[in-house]
């Protein structure tokens, strides 16, 4: 999805919206002094985040020289940290710092010097996926995790039907997608597809580079491709996953289309029926099909 030239909608300066709930609390961000080359990687859930951070963290910082990548990149509005201690953490960050959220476009800061990049994924494959990731906690994270509370189903057709309505068991998937569709065309925000980052990997690194004026030669480029591979990733878990998670679990497939085998045709039409309506033609193709 290519940024446009256009003018600037007036809507990032409007008054942001508050989002609190068991997992978020958007005013944490006002307790972050900005620093002028900050960037935000956002997105619903289960769209790449984790691997965008890595990516990002290479461009950089060029290594991953680091005991875990959410010590680099602190998920900033997470309640299940103190406080204190994570503004702590951030404030002693080197530049760049590069945030993980989240939250919808109009429930963060807005800086015009900061880059904001939004993932987005087909969310037939985002339930799949979700499925599999909140009945990943271990027995012992399971006891205190706030995702219980929501009794998520076992059964995926169960799952997928509150999914689709609410987003349980976490946030709306369709309000968050058109929140961010609607920043599109300002210049320092970047919409990037899952799928198009895990089929044309080289391709969207150097656009993510641009992006973030960043020159990335060939042994970068080649370090990058490496350490953001699936492999990589899932053969040093220790960096990425969770710490709640089983392992392998957290960084799981990372593939596209398993929820062929588990949805109906009936079900598929109705997916197609509300992501159109609430997101609207264009954006609901890109949220289907992505194409850089």
């Amino acid at each position: 999805m290519k940024n446009k030239t256009l003018a600037i909608p007036s809507f990032p300066l409007k008054e942001r919206v508050i989002v609190k709930d068991y997992l978020r609390d958007s005013t944490i961000w006002d307790c972050i002094r900005a620093r002028p080359d900050d960037i935000i990687i956002a997105s619903c859930y289960k769209s790449g985040t984790t691997l965008t951070q890595q990516i990002v963290n290479l461009l950089v910082n060029g290594h991953d020289n680091v005991e875990h990548l959410h010590d680099l990149s602190p998920w900033v509005e997470d309640t299940g940290e103190p406080l204190d201690e994570k503004i702590e953490l951030i404030e002693k960050l080197p530049d760049r710092r590069f945030f993980k959220t989240h939250l919808p476009f109009n429930a963060l800061p807005y800086d015009s010097t900061w880059k904001y990049i939004f993932l987005v994924r087909d969310g037939r494959d985002v339930a799949a996926s979700l499925f599999n990731h909140v009945h990943a906690l271990t027995p012992e994270a399971y006891l205190t995790s706030p995702i219980k509370l929501c009794n998520t189903s076992r059964n995926f057709a169960e799952f997928w039907e509150e999914w689709l309505e609410s987003g349980k068991p976490y946030w709306d998937f369709f309000e968050f997608i058109n929140s961010w569709w609607q920043a599109r065309y300002l210049p320092n925000v970047l919409l990037v597809h899952y799928a198009d980052l895990i089929d044309n990997k080289p391709r969207m690194v150097e656009k993510i580079a641009n992006f973030l004026d960043i020159e990335a030669d060939g042994a970068l480029q080649e370090t990058i491709l490496h350490k953001s591979s699936l492999e990589y990733m899932r053969e040093n878990s220790e960096k990425f996953e969770h710490r709640d998670f089983e392992k392998h679990r957290f960084i799981y497939k990372g593939i596209n289309g398993r929820w062929k085998n588990l949805l109906t045709q009936q079900q598929l039409d109705r997916y197609d029926d509300i992501i159109s309506e609430k997101l609207g033609i264009a954006c609901a193709n890109w949220v289907k099909n992505g194409v850089d």
